[in-house]
């Protein structure tokens, strides 16, 4: 099984804790009193939780994904399941990623 590392597990942390008080008190609240900095949202997703982790280059970028994804279905949107859309900028980014999440498919939450 796959550890995460520290600064891995502190930001998944992090996304939990904004997460399920997004759910009770919305994004923006929930954003501005854990970061204690300005929110910003996007306009075309009116209270849609919008949020960037930043991971170094060769950070575990992938199995991150692969936790957060379970993390957002089960403290935001309270369900076991969900739909992911994940852009890549180059389909070599994309195929990389694929092959990725599928190794890495027993790990994950």
């Amino acid at each position: 099984m796959l550890t995460l590392k520290h600064y891995q597990q502190t930001a998944l942390d992090s996304l939990r804790d904004y997460l399920a008080l997004a759910r009770t008190q919305g994004a923006k609240r929930a954003f501005i009193e854990l970061t204690e900095r300005p929110y910003h949202s996007v306009p075309q997703l009116p209270g849609l939780p919008y949020v960037c982790l930043r991971i170094p280059t060769g950070g575990g970028k992938t199995l991150m994904a692969c936790h957060a994804v379970s993390i957002a279905a089960r403290e935001f949107l309270q369900s076991d399941t969900g739909v992911v859309l994940w852009l890549t900028p180059t389909n070599t980014i994309k195929d990389q990623t694929l092959a990725a999440l599928n190794s890495l498919r027993e790990y994950c939450i």
